[in-house]
């Protein structure tokens, strides 16, 4: 099979190769199997089950990268495809669309298909990162290879100090840590991380946690560099300790794991759910302050009042993207930090996305009538008919997901808009130097 992707910022599937007629629209680094000889300047392709045809001049050889900020309500859940066609999951929401996503962009619900997630990463434990990838690592027709977490596991109240641990005689500090699954003994997790170990411990995935000390993380593409920003960690007694924020909400928070991903001329920034004081304890580092600088930012702690304008600053994003729900409705994103990432931008034309203000809920197909994720709870996956249902819940939420390519040299961005099957795309913008 000869595969092809598309190079043009958007592009018809025409129906024949002769006239205008079109089923749909495929954005830039979209990948299509080249099904046949050119007629008439259009190649016969076949694109997710549907065959047609792309002009010539829209095709090119190499696939690019692809970054699918997903629609899961209120909470994370990143998913990135290398050129090099190495998988990256970064949180996985409170519900199961992020697994949705995957059971549609892999056709999970077809006999005999799979997909391997090369490199999990858990920013932090909260329930709306961690709750989804639970399903995802359970699922049969999914591998995942390798996670990286922050070292910061959650107990049931009274196994310590805190709900994170313990703290040092100071106080200042927590100093309960665990680098492996080994690391957490007997201890009595909350809900949410035992079944997150469990899980972990029943398909015997390699687990560690991570930390700015480490420097980057492989993900097994030699075209990619992932810089580790965050945590950034203190040293008690020589082992790794944290930096308590308030409480445990902002300490957790504020330790998530916080990424830089670079593909040639372009940067990416994940930042899971820092907030202001974190953010500032970062920034006393000018190592890591040097790394923040990125093209494309996905925007901390869902777009919350709870930032560091310096920061944004540092980053001057071009484009934007915030995560964020309505269940429940916590108030992001916020006015002030849409203002103010636009404001902090190195373009004069920055593009800020919310999948909450994308996201329009279609009713789309007849072969379903789940209308919420938790209805898909206590569906078993190993039945193709739990996947079709699954796949089928995502597409009528297909509308809030993000979409970002690069081939390195020029930014596409792109989302899927309801009232017909077009796009909201732009221009590829050129990655502008920070200080430009």
């Amino acid at each position: 099979m000869a595969y092809q992707y598309i190079a043009n910022k958007t592009s018809y599937l025409y129906e024949n190769a002769n006239d205008g007629k079109w089923s749909m629209v495929l954005i830039y680094g979209d990948e299509v199997e080249v099904t046949g000889a050119e007629v008439n300047q259009r190649t016969p392709v076949k694109y997710r089950d549907r065959q047609g045809y792309i002009k010539k001049d829209h095709l090119g050889p190499s696939p690019v990268l692809e970054v699918y900020y997903i629609d899961v309500g209120q909470g994370d859940s990143t998913f990135i495809v290398t050129p090099d066609r190495k998988n990256i999951l970064i949180d996985g929401g409170q519900n199961r669309r992020a697994l949705g996503f995957l059971a549609w962009k892999y056709r999970l619900d077809k006999p005999g298909s799979s997909v391997d997630i090369d490199l999990l990463v858990l920013t932090h434990a909260d329930s709306d990162h961690i709750n989804g990838l639970v399903p995802i690592i359970n699922h049969p027709g999914i591998t995942v290879r390798h996670i990286a977490h922050s070292g910061i596991a959650t107990f049931e109240k009274g196994q310590y100090q805190t709900v994170l641990g313990d703290l040092d005689v100071t106080g200042k500090f927590l100093v309960t840590r665990h680098g492996d699954l080994s690391g957490l003994g007997a201890a009595n997790l909350s809900k949410e991380f035992s079944a997150w170990k469990e899980s972990i411990s029943r398909k015997n995935i390699d687990y560690k946690a991570v930390d700015a000390r480490d420097g980057d993380l492989d993900a097994g593409d030699a075209h990619v560099t992932i810089d580790i920003i965050g945590p950034r960690v203190d040293l008690i007694d020589g082992k790794p300790a944290y930096k308590k924020y308030e409480d445990e909400s902002k300490t957790i928070n504020g330790h998530s794991v916080v990424l830089r991903l670079i593909y040639d001329n372009v940067s990416f920034l994940f930042t899971g759910d820092i907030n202001e004081k974190s953010t500032k304890y970062l920034m006393e580092d000018p190592s890591l302050t040097q790394k923040m600088d990125a093209h494309v930012l996905k925007a901390p702690h869902h777009g919350s009042h709870d930032f560091h304008l310096p920061f944004l600053e540092a980053v001057r994003p071009q484009v934007s993207i915030i995560s964020s729900g309505d269940e429940p409705d916590h108030g992001h994103p916020r006015a002030l930090f849409i203002g103010s990432v636009g404001r902090a931008s190195r373009s004069d034309k920055p593009l800020v996305y919310s999948t909450e203000i994308a996201a329009t809920f279609v009713e789309s197909d007849q072969r379903i009538t789940l209308k919420e994720d938790s209805d898909l709870e206590n569906e078993d996956f190993t039945k193709i008919e739990a996947n079709v249902k699954a796949r089928l819940l995502f597409k009528q939420r297909l509308n809030g997901m993000i979409n970002v390519r690069t081939d390195g040299q020029k930014i596409y961005s792109a989302r899927r808009v309801a009232a017909g099957y077009w796009w909201e795309s732009y221009d590829p913008l050129t990655p502008v130097s920070r200080l430009s």
